[in-house]
């Protein structure tokens, strides 16, 4: 039963109840003495009177000087009435009592047997009473009449004596009965008890204790013992009600140990719980997820910002160490920090060779290359606008390529040659001014960050190129100058 629902559990003890009623109801109709019943005990003492109103009526007789006729009758209406209530004891039936309606048995054998001895003498003595009365009509003596009175009375003893047999007859019945009646009531008590019993076991054991338990297990939960459960199994609402709660304490549990890792500083920490319950995103462990996520992304920003921050500084320090007369030697040492900082696979600088006067003869050229953790040589021309590293140069922007065509230039690394799977192309410029493209080849992908600091470098690194150029630009002028100065003097 403890799996039924707290209803049908409700229907149930209803049904019972109802079914314990009806049974009541029907055993005390049953047994119960009604009323009329100790009235037919009555109904024969009466009968006992009747008869004893005939004798005094008759001695009363006997004894006037002249015949009563009204005596006679009443004399001749009592044996009547005497005949009729008698035959109702005999065979039973319905009859007009003070008022009221009596139903006589038909009686049983020992009853029968005693009625019949009642018949028999009050037959007798009904004919001794008719005799007297006819000795009276024809004026018989007083001394015969006072025999006649003797032998009638004598009878009546006998007669009375049998009336007082039936009287204890059923009041003996009247008892057992009695009997009975209390023995049924202690076993319909004893029955009603058991009903009651059973019903508040059930109650207790399915309602009441369960309720109880959960009281104090949620009064535990508030006070922060997340590890109390309830132990109810049950199916039904109490149970459904009991799982919710261990369910709840366990996702408060769950979730308390995963912000215990949260705030102990591990923002990979996951929800060691039911992960159906992220799907509610109102949920506490949702909300503690969305908390760690941002707590991740700020811890992230905060340490992509320390490496770009070092990463600058380092740079800035080992720009301030390079020789700036020697452009080539300065751009490896920029590329292959650059690379290698930003965990890349492979980089070429591209700087503007502007010697040419014609504008449209300017192009970019490679003037330093790093791949495989080593110097590499790339003897490339690319024209202004040409490709990817001529349209970056030429609009300013930087470009960012995650969907790299195998006809791409390789990466070159210990295993072999490989399509990188991002290229980064940077333009450096000063003021306003373009000088020159980063390219950086990776077999990662680059993030943003990465993307962020490359360009900062190329700010930084822009000025110095322009200043190295201006440099070797004005030697060149100068050693030009000097050349015409010879010519000049070899002529002179």
């Amino acid at each position: 039963m403890k799996n039924f629902k707290i209803r049908q559990i409700a229907y149930f003890f209803g049904f019972i109840l109802l079914m314990m009623t009806f049974v009541n109801f029907i055993v005390v109709n049953s047994i119960a003495i009604h009323p009329k019943e100790t009235q037919i005990i009555g109904y024969t003492l009466q009968i006992r009177e009747i008869a004893n109103q005939l004798k005094l009526t008759l001695t009363i007789l006997a004894n006037q000087e002249f015949y009563n006729e009204n005596l006679a009758d009443d004399i001749k209406r009592l044996e009547g009435k005497y005949n009729t209530s008698l035959s109702v004891l005999e065979v039973g039936g319905q009859i007009e009592h003070n008022g009221q309606k009596l139903y006589f048995p038909k009686p049983d054998a020992s009853t029968k047997v005693l009625l019949s001895k009642i018949r028999y003498q009050w037959t007798s003595y009904g004919k001794d009473v008719d005799l007297v009365i006819d000795k009276l009509t024809k004026g018989a003596s007083t001394d015969t009449l006072k025999l006649d009175e003797k032998w009638v009375i004598d009878k009546y003893d006998l007669f009375v004596n049998l009336h007082d047999k039936l009287t204890t007859l059923y009041q003996d019945k009247l008892e057992n009965q009695y009997a009975g009646l209390n023995l049924a009531f202690i076993l319909l008590g004893i029955f009603n008890l058991a009903i009651i019993a059973s019903i508040y076991y059930t109650v207790r054991n399915l309602i009441l204790i369960p309720i109880q338990q959960i009281s104090v297990t949620s009064r535990e939960l508030a006070q922060g013992n997340l590890s109390k459960k309830v132990r109810f199994t049950s199916k039904n609402e109490i149970g459904y009600i009991a799982q919710n709660i261990n369910d709840l304490a366990e996702i408060v549990e769950k979730a308390t140990d995963f912000s215990k890792e949260i705030g102990q500083g591990n923002l990979d920490a996951e929800y060691k719980g039911d992960v159906r319950i992220l799907e509610n995103k109102g949920s506490i462990v949702a909300a503690l997820q969305l908390m760690r996520d941002q707590l991740r992304e700020i811890a992230l920003k905060d340490q992509q910002e320390r490496w770009l921050s070092a990463g600058i500084a380092e740079f800035s320090e080992m720009l301030r160490n390079l020789d700036t007369r020697n452009i080539n030697e300065m751009c490896y040492h920029i590329i292959s920090f650059v690379v290698r900082y930003v965990e890349a696979n492979q980089g070429l600088m591209f700087i503007l060779n502007d010697d040419i006067p014609t504008i449209n003869e300017h192009y970019l050229e490679a003037t330093a290359g790093y791949a495989a953790n080593k110097r590499k040589i790339f003897n490339q021309k690319i024209k202004i606008g040409e490709g990817l590293i001529g349209q970056s140069f030429t609009d300013k922007e930087t470009i960012l390529l995650d969907e790299v065509p195998n006809s791409y230039e390789k990466v070159i690394s210990a295993l072999g040659m490989a399509t990188p799977r991002n290229v980064l192309i940077v333009p450096f410029t000063y003021h306003e001014v373009a000088l020159g493209v980063l390219e950086i080849l990776s077999l990662k992908n680059i993030p943003p960050y990465k993307v962020t600091f490359v360009e900062k470098i190329a700010e930084i690194f822009a000025s110095t190129v322009s200043v190295a150029k201006a440099y070797n630009k004005s030697q060149k002028l100068f050693a030009e100058s000097l050349e015409v100065e010879k010519r000049i003097s070899r002529r002179g």
